[in-house]
Protein backbone atom coordinates (compact mmCIF):
# COMPACT_ATOMS: atom_id res chain seq x y z
CA UNK A 1 0.00 0.00 0.00
CA UNK A 2 1.25 3.45 -0.86
CA UNK A 3 1.60 6.12 1.78
CA UNK A 4 0.78 9.66 0.72
CA UNK A 5 0.54 12.67 3.02
CA UNK A 6 -3.04 13.70 3.73
CA UNK A 7 -4.16 16.65 1.64
CA UNK A 8 -5.44 19.30 3.99
CA UNK A 9 -8.63 21.11 3.08
CA UNK A 10 -9.51 19.52 -0.24
CA UNK A 11 -11.12 22.29 -2.29
CA UNK A 12 -14.35 21.34 -4.03
CA UNK A 13 -16.06 17.97 -4.27
CA UNK A 14 -13.85 14.96 -5.02
CA UNK A 15 -14.79 13.58 -8.44
CA UNK A 16 -11.99 11.11 -9.23
CA UNK A 17 -9.00 9.61 -7.46
CA UNK A 18 -6.42 7.22 -8.94
CA UNK A 19 -3.15 5.68 -7.80
CA UNK A 20 -0.81 4.43 -10.52
CA UNK A 21 2.92 3.70 -10.38
CA UNK A 22 3.41 5.28 -6.94
CA UNK A 23 1.62 8.48 -7.99
CA UNK A 24 -1.75 9.62 -6.64
CA UNK A 25 -4.02 11.78 -8.79
CA UNK A 26 -7.11 13.58 -7.49
CA UNK A 27 -9.61 15.79 -9.25
CA UNK A 28 -12.19 17.90 -7.49
CA UNK A 29 -14.65 20.39 -8.85
CA UNK A 30 -12.06 23.10 -8.06
CA UNK A 31 -8.55 21.63 -8.34
CA UNK A 32 -6.16 19.02 -9.71
CA UNK A 33 -3.81 17.37 -7.19
CA UNK A 34 -0.87 15.08 -7.90
CA UNK A 35 1.18 13.40 -5.17
CA UNK A 36 4.48 11.59 -5.60
CA UNK A 37 6.21 10.53 -2.40
CA UNK A 38 6.15 13.42 0.04
CA UNK A 39 5.58 16.05 -2.69
CA UNK A 40 2.14 17.36 -3.57
CA UNK A 41 1.34 19.55 -6.58
CA UNK A 42 -1.91 21.53 -6.37
CA UNK A 43 -3.38 23.42 -9.32
CA UNK A 44 -6.68 25.30 -9.06
CA UNK A 45 -8.80 24.69 -12.15
CA UNK A 46 -9.36 28.46 -12.41
CA UNK A 47 -5.59 28.90 -12.85
CA UNK A 48 -5.25 26.46 -15.75
CA UNK A 49 -4.56 28.33 -18.97
CA UNK A 50 -4.11 25.30 -21.22
CA UNK A 51 -4.42 21.52 -21.17
CA UNK A 52 -3.12 19.49 -24.12
CA UNK A 53 -1.94 15.99 -24.85
CA UNK A 54 1.74 15.95 -25.81
CA UNK A 55 3.99 13.37 -27.40
CA UNK A 56 6.43 11.21 -25.46
CA UNK A 57 9.44 13.11 -26.84
CA UNK A 58 8.24 16.46 -25.46
CA UNK A 59 7.28 14.79 -22.19
CA UNK A 60 10.67 13.12 -21.75
CA UNK A 61 12.49 16.40 -22.44
CA UNK A 62 10.77 18.02 -19.47
CA UNK A 63 10.46 15.20 -16.95
CA UNK A 64 13.20 13.35 -15.11
CA UNK A 65 13.43 9.86 -16.65
CA UNK A 66 13.42 8.20 -13.23
CA UNK A 67 10.21 9.91 -12.16
CA UNK A 68 8.36 9.84 -15.47
CA UNK A 69 7.25 6.24 -15.12
CA UNK A 70 6.53 3.86 -17.94
CA UNK A 71 4.85 5.07 -21.10
CA UNK A 72 1.99 2.63 -20.40
CA UNK A 73 1.24 4.59 -17.21
CA UNK A 74 -1.09 6.85 -19.20
CA UNK A 75 -0.94 9.43 -21.90
CA UNK A 76 1.38 12.41 -21.57
CA UNK A 77 -0.24 15.79 -20.93
CA UNK A 78 0.96 19.34 -20.50
CA UNK A 79 -0.94 21.61 -18.10
CA UNK A 80 -0.10 25.30 -18.44
CA UNK A 81 -1.04 27.18 -15.31
CA UNK A 82 -0.68 30.68 -13.96
CA UNK A 83 -0.14 29.39 -10.40
CA UNK A 84 1.01 26.03 -8.99
CA UNK A 85 1.40 25.20 -5.30
CA UNK A 86 4.18 22.76 -4.43
CA UNK A 87 3.72 21.27 -0.96
CA UNK A 88 6.59 19.36 0.63
CA UNK A 89 7.71 18.58 4.19
CA UNK A 90 9.80 21.74 4.11
CA UNK A 91 6.87 24.00 3.27
CA UNK A 92 4.70 25.42 0.51
CA UNK A 93 6.10 27.11 -2.57
CA UNK A 94 3.94 29.05 -5.01
CA UNK A 95 5.22 29.06 -8.58
CA UNK A 96 3.85 31.22 -11.37
CA UNK A 97 3.60 30.56 -15.11
CA UNK A 98 4.35 26.83 -15.04
CA UNK A 99 4.13 24.12 -17.68
CA UNK A 100 3.38 20.98 -15.66
CA UNK A 101 3.90 17.63 -17.40
CA UNK A 102 2.12 14.50 -16.20
CA UNK A 103 0.68 11.18 -17.33
CA UNK A 104 -3.07 10.73 -16.95
CA UNK A 105 -5.46 7.92 -17.73
CA UNK A 106 -7.85 8.73 -20.57
CA UNK A 107 -10.95 8.78 -18.26
CA UNK A 108 -9.16 11.09 -15.80
CA UNK A 109 -8.03 13.44 -18.58
CA UNK A 110 -11.52 13.51 -20.10
CA UNK A 111 -13.09 14.43 -16.77
CA UNK A 112 -10.50 17.17 -16.23
CA UNK A 113 -11.19 18.52 -19.72
CA UNK A 114 -14.95 18.49 -19.05
CA UNK A 115 -14.51 20.51 -15.85
CA UNK A 116 -12.20 22.99 -17.57
CA UNK A 117 -14.72 23.52 -20.37
CA UNK A 118 -17.65 23.94 -17.99
CA UNK A 119 -15.75 26.43 -15.82
CA UNK A 120 -14.74 28.52 -18.87
CA UNK A 121 -18.40 28.93 -19.90
CA UNK A 122 -19.30 30.73 -16.67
Amino acid sequence: MYHFPKVKMLRGELKRSEVRNSVKYQLTTKEFIQQRGQTTFRIALDNIIGFVECDDLEFSQHVNRLSSGRSDAGRAYKIVTSVLHLVSPSGVVERGQVSFYTRLSRPFAQLLEDYLQSSSQI
